[in-house]
This record gives structure tokens, C-alpha cells and sequence, in this order.
């Protein structure tokens, strides 16, 4: 396995991660606990537009200085993180963890905590204290960023819940 900074002309790569995923609970956030939820989704893919936005958001964040990373197995991408580079937060402490996707045959194997700590190097590199991610809901979802360190964000940020209200929003200390 190959981990990697993406070029900016390689964020359409995206498309080639199968993210398809079947769901069977969901975490919602209520009065600082989680709580689970059964609720069945069984996701096929990307659908168009939504991955026309997430490239176009992995273009932004190149522009910005952020970095884009890739895990490989020979030539097929099969994962990919980004971390960008604006600070934020009461005190500028926190970097925007904003993608993370791992391959579905390739999940359960490590390449997602290796993603991570790349992450993790970088953004300590840049100055960050946290790294502030807003995770899918799904169980599995939560539950992978729990294992490797995140807590519930300490810090309210309007513009991150506005943004995505059900996401569940965590901090990685540095």
C-alpha cells in the first residue's frame, strides 16, 4: 500500500472510490450524549451531483494550501483524506479534517487510521491543536473516528452545523 499527496488534477479521483455501504443505525447528538438510532440505508454509490461538489470542494482546498492525500494498491486508488489549511475556532486552533473515504473492499484493513495520522502529521506540521471533523451519522462512521482518538467538539462553530446540522461534529486533539 501507497500513501501519497494528491496533485490537484488527481482530486477526480474521488469517482473511482466505491463508497457504497449498507446502514443499519445511525448516531444522533442530544444533550452532549450519542445516541443510536436503527435506521436502514443502503447507499449504491455517488450519486452526480454530490460528487461534482466533493471534487469541486478537494479543488477548493488545493487552492487553499490544504493537502490531499491518497492510499494506493498499484495503480487503483482505494482511499482518500483531505485536510485543509484555513484555521478556525475561538482560539485558530482547529484545521478542517473535510474528506474521508475509504474503497469498501478495502475497509477494515487499516488504510483509513493510516490516512488519519498522515492528517494528524500534517496539520501538527501547520500549527493546528485540533482537527474538527463533521462525520456522516452512520454508526460505523462514528464509531471508526471514535477508535481512533475523536471526541464530540468541545467548541460550538455555527458555520459547521449550518452547514451540516445532522453530521455528527468531532475534534481529533493534536
Amino acid at each position: 500500500m501507497e500513501f501519497r499527496k494528491l496533485l490537484k488534477e488527481e482530486n477526480i479521483r474521488l469517482s473511482e472510490i466505491d463508497r457504497s455501504e449498507v446502514v443499519e443505525r445511525i448516531c444522533l447528538h442530544k444533550d452532549g450524549q450519542l445516541i443510536i438510532k436503527e435506521e436502514f440505508y443502503h447507499i449504491k454509490g455517488w450519486h452526480e451531483k454530490e460528487l461534482q461538489d466533493y471534487i469541486e470542494i478537494l479543488h477548493d482546498i488545493s487552492d487553499r494550501g490544504g493537502t490531499i492525500y491518497g492510499a494506493f494498491e498499484g495503480a487503483e486508488i482505494c482511499g482518500i483524506a483531505a485536510l485543509d489549511s484555513q484555521f478556525f475556532g475561538i482560539n485558530n486552533e482547529y484545521l478542517k479534517f473535510d474528506k474521508l473515504y475509504v474503497s469498501k473492499n478495502y475497509r477494515g484493513k487499516g488504510i483509513g487510521t493510516e490516512l488519519v495520522k498522515l492528517v494528524r502529521k500534517k496539520a501538527l506540521e501547520m500549527g493546528a491543536k485540533k482537527l474538527y471533523i463533521s462525520a456522516t451519522p452512520f454508526e460505523n462512521t462514528v464509531r471508526f473516528y471514535m477508535g481512533v482518538g475523536c471526541t464530540l467538539a468541545e467548541e460550538f462553530i455555527k458555520e459547521m452545523h449550518d452547514l451540516e446540522p445532522e453530521d455528527i461534529h468531532l475534534e481529533l486533539k493534536l
